[in-house]
């Protein structure tokens, strides 16, 4: 796929960055990004504290860091660098640092050792979004590892719900917006993780970067080549 010259995973990653096609989420610059980065041993969660607004931004850190793994907010925020807990303890944090703003939908079906039947479960979870619930804008992403993320883009609140001014309120009705489309997802006998798509404060692996423990590429599937999607790999892990 790539012309990598080095055998280090590290700097394999590193210079995959330099000339790898990336893709950032809608509304990127109000989104936050976490790389997981291997440090003397140990990984450790690191925020990036920049507005990453387009793809030579996001292209910087990349190849910066070379992260195990590439995270991105399912949701979006008034001020995502300084995104925390919901309740933390201090003086205005949760108002300057916690203010929602909106978010999609997305759905992660993991089936370790069962990537066949991933297939056929992506597949179906599509079919049933599209006749149950009328989605159109719909993505498939293998996520490098165990299974699949369904991005459902056309999701807006609007249509499940009144809007509330306040953004605690408006995170928490955006949550429960999505529960019954999570749970009628789910009672078809789909293998969705509930916690990962229901919850506002989530991350999701970034399409377009390396997934560090498998070495496989973490990329968007077009549904005509989902029934005989095979992984890519950048390297042995």
């Amino acid at each position: 796929m790539f012309r990598l010259r080095s055998r280090e995973p590290e700097a394999v990653r590193r210079e995959y960055y330099r000339q790898a096609p990336l893709w950032l989420p809608p509304r990127a610059s109000q989104r936050q990004f976490r790389f997981a980065i291997e440090r003397e041993g140990r990984t450790r969660f690191l925020k990036i504290r920049d507005r990453v607004k387009d793809v030579p931004t996001l292209r910087r850190w990349l190849v910066r860091y070379a992260p195990l793994h590439a995270y991105f907010t399912t949701s979006t925020w008034l001020d995502p660098q300084h995104l925390g807990p919901r309740e933390l303890h201090g003086p205005g944090y949760p108002r300057a640092y916690n203010i929602y703003l909106s978010s999609e939908l997305y759905l992660d079906l993991d089936l370790p050792g069962q990537f066949r039947r991933a297939r056929r479960e992506v597949a179906g979870v599509l079919s049933h979004l599209r006749q149950r619930w009328g989605f159109r804008d719909l993505g498939i992403v293998y996520s490098g590892s165990k299974g699949f993320h369904v991005h459902v883009r056309d999701f807006d609140l609007r249509r499940f719900a009144e809007v509330p001014l306040d953004p605690r309120e408006r995170e928490a009705e955006a949550q429960e917006a999505k529960r019954p489309i999570v749970e009628d997802v789910l009672q078809q006998g789909f293998a969705i993780d509930v916690d990962t798509s229901l919850d506002t404060r989530r991350i999701l692996r970034l399409p377009g970067t390396v997934h560090g423990s498998t070495g496989n590429l973490c990329e968007f599937v077009e549904e005509s080549r989902l029934p005989h999607y095979r992984p890519r790999r950048v390297y042995r892990a």
